[in-house]
């Protein structure tokens, strides 16, 4: 039995519901033969008998507006639509219609249901009509052995019954199996990526937060115990001041990723004019633009409109813009454009900044937190390696689609709202 539970819980869901599936399905199919074998003959029976003695009824009283012509018409089509035997017959006992008559016995069983194991229900009345002082004597008798037999006919369809059904819910149960656990499965697989990154993004943190704690340590431990050149207080004391600044820009922008993940699925969604965010941005970063001497080319349409949260989104092109003029040399070129597609009808943002360019084996993996393009590593020249890692987060929780490119020249950013 524990192997049995062990085998099941390690079952892919998908089989598992299927299974499932599969057992109820014949189950209900088992039912419903069952039901119509036991019960479908016992209600059967009382259905014609009920409609026979309403007909009946509705004769016999309908009767004194007949003539004997108009009776015997009645009779004839009462016993053509229920398949029965019938008799009509005067006081002295001469036929004067019959229907399959040589059916009916000479004992009257009255008007009283027979029981299951009988073949037969007999029924009797006696007919007045008009114009007429002589009584009429009607006799029916309907034949049950035909229901009866739908059981034995039920019997021995059994093994096709079963195939069937068999049949229908394993193809029933693959299909629903797979159109519910379809999205089950990419959810389970998604989340299972998500905890495989955080685990990888928890170990990277620990590296990188080890390097400038180590560096900290190191000299302020010199400096405490007047070692070699860590008896320069004023020098060293600057270069913990400022790997403690470096940190601090670390683990800023790591409370930032947090807070994202956390916040993903509580976007503010609304009506951006992307025209007026993109010239307040560029206006305050003018400044670092002027000091490396680089030439901006801004080409952005008016009243550009997009659909975004706007504290987030404006994380991402102030990233952007930051990242362009950080790594682009002195007297380079800066492009910015905005504009909307006539192809797609959606707004388009590019910036490029000229003078440097990325190995394409490196395009993939600009996104990976802490991943610099820069040799050394250096947090001074190449950054934290979160940057981009935030943009490409941001973005996605916003379902947008973006792609970075290297060109001859040039590295190209574009964002498709």
């Amino acid at each position: 039995m524990k192997k049995i539970l062990k085998f099941w819980n390690n079952l892919n869901i998908k089989y598992k519901l299927f299974t499932i599936t599969s057992a109820l399905l014949l189950f209900l199919a088992f039912i419903i033969y069952l039901t119509l074998y036991f019960f479908m003959p016992a209600y059967y029976h009382q259905y014609k008998i009920e409609l026979l003695k309403n007909s009946v009824n509705s004769i016999v009283e309908d009767s004194k507006f007949y003539d004997i012509d108009e009776l015997q018409r009645r009779l004839y089509f009462l016993g053509k639509k229920q398949n029965v035997a019938m008799i009509l017959t005067d006081d002295k006992g001469f036929i004067i219609f019959g229907k399959n008559e040589q059916h009916i016995t000479n004992k009257y069983a009255g008007d009283i249901p027979m029981s299951n194991q009988v073949k037969e229900y007999t029924i009797r009345a006696t007919i007045k009509l008009k114009d007429s002082p002589d009584f009429y004597h009607l006799e029916i008798v309907m034949p049950l052995q035909p229901i009866d037999e739908a059981n034995t006919v039920l019997r021995s369809i059994l093994p096709f019954i079963i195939i069937s059904a068999f049949l229908i819910a394993l193809f029933g149960a693959y299909i629903y199996s797979k159109t519910i656990t379809k999205p089950l499965i990419e959810i389970i697989n998604k989340e299972r990526e998500e905890e495989k990154n955080r685990k990888e993004f928890i170990a990277t943190i620990s590296h990188e937060l080890k390097t400038p704690i180590t560096i900290i340590s190191g000299q302020l431990e010199g400096m405490i115990y007047n070692v070699g050149k860590y008896k320069d207080r004023e020098t060293y004391l600057r270069k913990s001041y400022d790997s403690t600044q470096e940190l601090k820009v670390l683990v800023d922008e790591m409370m930032e990723i947090s807070k994202n993940e956390l916040l993903e699925k509580d976007l503010k969604i609304e009506a951006i004019n992307l025209s007026e965010m993109l010239k307040e941005l560029v206006n305050r970063q003018s400044y670092l633009i002027d000091d490396k001497n680089l030439k901006l080319i801004y080409k952005v349409e008016n009243k550009l409109y997009i659909k975004a949260d706007r504290e987030k989104i404006i994380k991402v092109l102030n990233n952007l813009i930051n990242n362009a003029i950080k790594y682009s040399p002195k007297g380079e070129k800066i492009i910015i454009k905005a504009y909307k597609s006539k192809a797609s009808k959606t707004v388009v943002f590019e910036i490029e900044n000229t003078g440097i360019t990325i190995e394409n084996k490196y395009l993939s993996d600009v996104f990976n937190p802490f991943f610099r393009v820069e040799k050394s590593r250096n947090r001074k020249t190449g950054g934290s390696g979160l940057g981009l890692y935030i943009v490409s987060k941001t973005l996605k929780s916003h379902n947008l689609y973006y792609k970075m490119e290297s060109k001859k020249n040039s590295v190209l950013f574009t964002i498709y709202f």
